[in-house]
């Protein structure tokens, strides 16, 4: 089964062109790296939703994206803490690690970040074809090939992850279940890469006959039925976008 992250809507996020969505994406991972304070990283993390939610993309994809970040983010805000150096007020002391305040606040800006910047990922994938992807790195700079290849790369990971999840189902419903130590465990999980390698095999030969088809690796100029143009909203949204991101970084500027 195949499973595509696009959410066509009528938005007007999704009218943008793709080179607009790159820019606004750039500067936005741009001020989750650069940005310190706690105050604005969530303050550019709620404006990144309002965004999203303007673009009327449905309130199932932002909280499915949450969701695969949820472990991650409890793993870092509860063992970060403890290794991100002394400062501020120490409330617990185990042997050399401490929890301070100043690391839990490192930890939380941590997850702020990684949030955020997948957030800017999904923002992207959520709102533009694959085709207008590939033709929008491309117009900028970008040889087809390699903008091809990293956009199946992007599109197949909830591929593989979905795939995942349906084997260990339907091991599941033939009683399938990895017991005992670590070493029984990973024995138990053979079937279940047995029969993901096989469907890896298989996805990949039906994309090369796909490719194939479509006159990829011939080396001849690309063509496209619809072309990209930048329109005065597109230039509106990249001005105002490096408006805001000059703006927080001359604000959290000593």
């Amino acid at each position: 089964m195949f499973f595509d992250l696009y959410c066509p809507q009528h938005g007007w996020l999704h009218k943008l062109d793709p080179r607009t969505k790159f820019g606004v994406a750039l500067l936005g991972m741009l001020l989750f790296i650069t940005l310190s304070d706690i105050r604005f990283l969530l303050g550019v993390l709620f404006v990144q939703h309002l965004l999203l939610f303007s673009g009327r993309l449905p309130l199932a994809r932002i909280i499915w994206v949450w969701r695969q970040l949820l472990r991650l983010l409890l793993f870092i805000l509860i063992v970060w803490p403890w290794f991100a150096g002394r400062g501020g007020q120490t409330w617990l002391t185990l042997g050399p690690l401490a929890l301070t305040t100043a690391g839990i606040a490192d930890a939380i800006g941590i997850a702020l970040r990684i949030v955020g910047m997948s957030m800017w990922v999904f923002f992207l994938l959520f709102t533009t074809r694959q085709s207008h992807l590939v033709q929008g790195m491309v117009r900028l700079g970008l040889p087809f090939e390699w903008g091809l290849v990293l956009t199946i790369a992007l599109r197949y990971i909830p591929t593989f992850f979905f795939t995942i999840q349906h084997i260990r189902d339907a091991q599941a419903a033939r009683a399938w279940e990895p017991r005992g130590n670590i070493v029984e465990r990973l024995r138990g999980m053979i079937p279940l890469l047995v029969a993901f390698i096989v469907n890896v095999i298989r996805t990949g030969d039906t994309l090369a006959m796909a490719l194939a088809t479509r006159g990829v690796g011939r080396g001849t100029p690309r063509t496209s039925r619809h072309h990209l143009h930048m329109r005065p909203l597109d230039w509106n949204v990249l001005l105002l976008s490096a408006g805001l991101t000059l703006l927080l970084l001359w604000l959290e500027a000593p």
